[in-house]
């Protein structure tokens, strides 16, 4: 019978499928996090990064499955970073685990998102380790079972979970608002064009969309015909103005065959 691999055998580390990426200015913290992660059969990076920015561009570089996230970085804070990268869909699931000895880091991060998770300093590494099993596995359930197969936004417990976010993570006296769009003609655009005609006429819908307003703008599919708007940064009266402005241009379609379609909308 072969022998079966072993903790930090060249064997698993060869094969390492799953890529940790660690936010920390302690070099002291990150070799101890590398030794063990890398033994443990994971890929490993680490970054010291000195604006939010950095963070984003290091998910960009490296694609990882978790992240495990200080807070007191060099002249930022980790909470700007979480709230940036989760304004990129890509990373809406993406696991972060606070690490951080800051008293008020749980008040801020706990239960966020669903699939974060909040450690202390000084932590017990294979308590950590664990996590992050648990933390990557959830997270790639939850993103089968969320994302819709037609336009890729994520539904219910995304948009939930960005919400959430706004009201923990977010400064308190930052604005941001929440409208419905409810796409009120699917049902005459799948009679008319077919179901794969209103596929990509609802996916031309949600692009320019996209297009017209700001970059940190959170979509969700809540259900099959009403888009979820999550807009940090405006009163709702804004909101108003600029999902109107959006709209007005963004319904009217020509399919790739010729054909026309306009997506009618409501917005509450």
């Amino acid at each position: 019978m072969p022998e079966e691999q072993r903790l930090g055998s060249v064997a698993r580390r060869l094969a390492a499928t799953e890529r940790v990426l660690v936010v920390e200015d302690e070099r002291d913290i990150a070799d101890f996090l590398f030794a063990y992660f890398r033994a443990a059969g994971y890929d490993f990076v680490h970054i010291d990064p000195d604006t939010p920015l950095a963070v984003l561009d290091a998910l960009d570089e490296h694609a990882p499955d978790c992240v495990l996230l200080d807070l007191n970085l060099r002249g930022f804070s980790g909470a700007e970073a979480y709230r940036l990268l989760r304004t990129d869909q890509r990373y809406a699931l993406l696991p972060v685990i606070v690490v951080s000895a800051r008293p008020d880091a749980r008040d801020l991060f706990e239960g966020v998102g669903g699939v974060d998770a909040f450690v202390t300093k000084p932590f017990n590494v294979t308590t950590l380790a664990d996590l992050v099993a648990d933390r990557i596995a959830s997270a790639r359930a939850l993103q089968e079972e969320t994302a819709d197969p037609v336009t890729g936004l994520l539904g219910h417990d995304y948009v939930e979970a960005r919400l959430l976010d706004e009201l923990t993570v977010a400064a308190p006296d930052r604005a941001a608002s929440f409208a419905l769009v409810q796409l009120r003609s699917v049902a005459e655009v799948i009679t008319a064009v077919g179901h794969d005609g209103a596929d990509y006429a609802i996916n031309e819908v949600i692009k320019r969309l996209r297009s017209r307003l700001p970059d940190d703008v959170v979509l969700g599919l809540t259900r099959t015909s009403e888009l979820a708007v999550l807009v940090p940064g405006l009163e709702a009266t804004q909101t108003a103005t600029l999902l109107r402005g959006a709209l007005d241009s963004a319904g009217a379609v020509t399919l790739p065959g010729g054909a026309e379609v306009t997506v009618g909308f409501a917005v509450g």
